[in-house]
């Protein structure tokens, strides 16, 4: 991404991926496909979600890894899209992002977290996203499914992620009675679908031909 002029220099998107380890990804696909097709699926929408992020020259762009910047896949990331490595540190989902949060929000003004199963959330949202946070501390994206597929901050508590039932149909709103009991001011933009249940590959395969 250096050397790029973007059109925001005060942002970055943190895009978390998993390595994609098979049996360690998509899970609750399986048995629908198998544990390898499953794993390549979380390859081609990371690849998906980087290659749509870094053409955009929105922000700065980071891959954040789990469990560690180590597997090749990550260095074939980099390679091919310019991307930083970063490694997610935490128990949980929750402590993972606030972690980031909490040292990116000392090099920028706005982050943005997504992950990589939702392919239909596009550039669009995520430059209304980024405006959005000029008004709102906490931006969130919902999913359909009761989470959400993206958490905008300019703002951070460590508190803002504690006790939230990651995996749940109640993600979105136990993160949202975070937000109100910190005080912090929030937006929730459209929902968009992401790809976690076996109806969601047919989804997913009808998109891909739109696209």
């Amino acid at each position: 991404m250096k050397g790029k002029k973007i059109k925001y220099p005060d942002c970055a998107i943190l895009v978390f991926s998993k390595a994609p380890v098979v049996g360690q990804v998509n899970t609750r696909l399986v048995p629908y496909i198998t544990a390898e097709q499953a794993a390549s699926l979380h390859e081609e929408l990371t690849h998906n979600r980087l290659r749509m992020c870094t053409t955009a020259d929105l922000c700065d762009v980071q891959l954040w890894c789990s469990p560690d910047t180590r597997h090749p896949f990550f260095f074939d990331c980099r390679q091919r899209y310019g991307v930083q490595l970063h490694t997610q540190n935490g128990n949980d989902l929750g402590e993972r992002m606030s972690a980031a949060l909490q040292t990116m929000l000392g090099r920028y003004k706005k982050i943005i977290i997504i992950g990589t199963d939702a392919p239909a959330l596009d550039i669009d949202t995520i430059d209304a996203v980024v405006n959005q946070l000029e008004h709102s501390d906490i931006v969130l994206v919902p999913a359909e499914d009761g989470g959400y597929v993206l958490l905008g901050a300019s703002k951070h508590h460590q508190d803002l992620l504690v006790d939230v039932p990651w995996g749940t149909e109640s993600v979105l709103a136990s993160t949202v009675c975070n937000i109100e009991r910190l005080g912090l001011s929030y937006s929730l933009l459209g929902e968009c679908w992401d790809v976690d249940r076996p109806e969601d590959l047919e989804r997913y395969k009808s998109w891909l031909v739109t696209t």
